[in-house]
């Protein structure tokens, strides 16, 4: 009698394991397909435009996923959260907000943590500088001197790390900068997105952390295969490894390495 209980009781024990493991999977399976469903629901409110439905979309699908499964859709999501606020809302604010929550929620290996930081310097600099000279009434004007003084400045570079065209350099990223965040599709936006990489390349003492990385990457990205888009990489390449080299030699990390392969991919002209 006592072994039948005991019996009876173990089957059922053993029914409602498995009932439960079963459930379990369900959910885990359940939420699966709703983080999958919140990345495609962004993807396509971002091809159709519609950027604020597009931004909560993929900023739920970055938290509900986190950064341990389908790390290139939880890379690109940041991606293009950053692109909706610097490119598309102009609200460099918000984005500082949004890439510094995320340094201290998520873990990102070298390459990854540069871009955010990236994101976060630039975001401050357009937030200081983007705002329209009074004295500018056409985008054309105010690239034509943002160039002038770049210009200027790179005439008076003898060797690397000459600094003799600081000041003129500084006085073309005053009009550069609101070129760049107020005429995203400019018909120069390339060539000012470039000449602010080298710029900050090249003065990089007086900024914030490698701001250059930013511009010639958004140059490599909306340039592909072409002969600025190889010129971007060259600098690009030089600064990181300047980055991480000392009197001990190169020590650039293996990320930053593959993310440089990458880039160079997309950014060496086709023949």
């Amino acid at each position: 009698m006592k072994f039948s209980i005991l019996l009876s009781l173990l089957v059922l024990l053993i029914f409602m394991g498995c009932s439960s493991s079963k459930k379990v999977s369900q959910h885990i399976k359940k939420n699966d397909k709703t983080t999958e469903n919140l990345y495609l629901t962004a993807q396509g409110e971002f091809h159709n435009k519609n950027y604020q439905l597009a931004l909560e979309s993929f900023k739920k699908f970055i938290e509900s996923k986190g950064s341990d499964k389908d790390r290139i859709k939880f890379f690109w999501s940041i991606n293009n959260v950053a692109r909706i606020y610097l490119r598309e809302q102009k609200s460099p604010k918000e984005a500082i907000i949004f890439f510094e929550g995320l340094l201290t929620r998520f873990k990102f290996n070298e390459a990854e943590e540069d871009a955010i930081l990236e994101w976060i310097s630039v975001s401050k600099e357009w937030q200081s500088l983007g705002r329209m000279p009074r004295n500018i009434k056409t985008p054309e004007e105010l690239f034509r001197i943002g160039e002038k003084f770049y210009r200027q400045g790179m005439d008076k570079i003898e060797f690397p790390a000459d600094d003799s065209g600081n000041a003129d350099f500084f006085i073309a990223a005053t009009y550069l900068v609101p070129y760049v965040f107020n005429y995203d599709n400019g018909a120069h936006v390339g060539k000012a997105l470039f000449m602010l990489g080298n710029i900050r390349f090249r003065s990089w003492n007086d900024y914030e952390y490698w701001t250059e990385n930013f511009y010639l990457k958004e140059v490599i990205r909306r340039y592909p295969y072409s002969d600025l888009s190889w010129k971007a990489y060259q600098v690009l390449e030089q600064g990181i490894r300047r980055g991480y080299t000392g009197s001990s030699g190169d020590h650039t990390p293996p990320s930053q390495i593959k993310m440089l392969d990458q880039l160079k991919v997309i950014a060496k002209p086709k023949k």
